[in-house]
């Protein structure tokens, strides 16, 4: 992930906030402004990220290069066979919009959860991705896509070639690893290493979901993004009401079907962790509240017999309202509504394919 272009500070209770107001600097940013796009980026208009002009430039720049070849040399287009294939240039704006704004919505939520105050070491949850991970996704990823082109490359003709070595590993490759690393920044590394920080649960939280309300509407949120994601795809692939030619290989259905059951995986995951974290959290808390409570009773296991003494009333009492604070905070990290609508949302790109397969 990285850091953040600028922010706004906002004061709250006695504390400073830190509200986004621009793009976060991604790794991709990063990498594209080594490629001269940061340069192209403080010349033009506006204020756009490079890792947006490169998606841009180079999306627009490859289709147009392919389009006019295959035009000046009677090559049929793809458009005609599968009209539903301009949606793939959708898709990849869409995958760089949705990293910036993911990205842009995960600091905000940690900023509203106050991480930096609640945190020994903040910056472990602010930035949770490892440096190298993206580097190494890219490389297996454009690994995969050239191995794989060099095994099918008998019959090609030339816009095979600049698609498979040149398109799908320079271009598709980084926009989509970008867009995963956000991600599993939030589905994964975020759960995770906040169920292991030492911020503990805020359980005067009035939404009585441990004040991790943010990071939950995250997950679902996050989940969208894939959703919008597998309906294209299911789209492009399966080409309804197209008459021609175009057949759905088995091995389109498997991948989408395995995409499917991993970011399936992937929200469970973040419900789950979250879930134990909010677990353990209450019932250390409701166990600590319980020795002090019974600290302070006489003959504190028998309902008939027990008694408080006078002087430890008003403890009692603060000590009971605390264990009902305690008590009532849910153990999952957001309401019913959200996740019902999450797991609508998990039906739905299965729902569309099954649908498109058999028209």
């Amino acid at each position: 992930m990285a850091g953040v272009n600028r922010t706004n500070t906002t004061s709250s209770g006695g504390s400073m906030e830190s509200i986004v107001t621009e793009s976060p600097n991604l790794w991709l940013d990063r990498v594209t402004r080594i490629l001269g796009f940061g340069w192209l980026a403080e010349r033009i208009p506006g204020d756009l990220p490079p890792s947006y002009l490169y998606t841009i430039v180079t999306v627009v720049v490859s289709n147009v290069l392919t389009i006019s070849y295959s035009i000046l040399n009677n090559i049929p287009l793809i458009y005609r066979e599968n009209p539903y294939f301009a949606i793939q240039p959708l898709i990849l704006f869409g995958a760089i919009y949705g990293a910036h704004t993911l990205q842009t919505a995960y600091h905000n939520s940690m900023t509203e959860m106050r991480i930096h105050e609640r945190a020994d070491d903040p910056e472990s949850l602010l930035d949770p991705v490892p440096s190298w991970l993206p580097w190494a996704l890219f490389i297996i990823g454009a690994g995969l896509q050239l191995a794989r082109s060099i095994l099918d490359m008998a019959s090609w003709g030339v816009t095979d070639y600049f698609a498979n070595f040149f398109i799908f590993p320079f271009i598709f490759v980084p926009i989509l690893v970008q867009f995963f690393i956000v991600y599993v920044s939030i589905e994964f590394f975020a759960p995770w290493r906040l169920s292991k920080s030492d911020i503990g649960i805020h359980f005067l939280d009035p939404q009585g979901v441990g004040g991790l309300r943010p990071i939950g509407e995250l997950v679902k949120k996050a989940y969208y993004w894939i959703v919008a994601g597998l309906i294209g795809y299911a789209l492009i692939t399966y080409a309804p009401f197209v008459e021609s030619s175009w057949t759905v290989s088995a091995a389109a259905g498997t991948i989408f079907t395995a995409v499917w059951i991993v970011t399936i995986a992937s929200v469970a995951f973040a419900v789950f962790i979250l879930h134990r974290f909010m677990n353990r959290s209450k019932q250390m808390e409701l166990q600590r509240l319980e020795n002090e409570l019974r600290d302070c009773i006489q003959n504190p296991w028998d309902i008939k017999t027990y008694e408080i003494p006078e002087e430890k009333e008003k403890q009692v009492e603060k000590l009971r309202e605390r264990i009902n604070h305690v008590s009532a905070t849910s153990e999952y990290p957001a309401t019913f509504s959200i996740w019902s609508q999450l797991l609508l949302s998990i039906a739905l790109p299965k729902g569309i394919q099954l649908l498109l397969a058999n028209m």
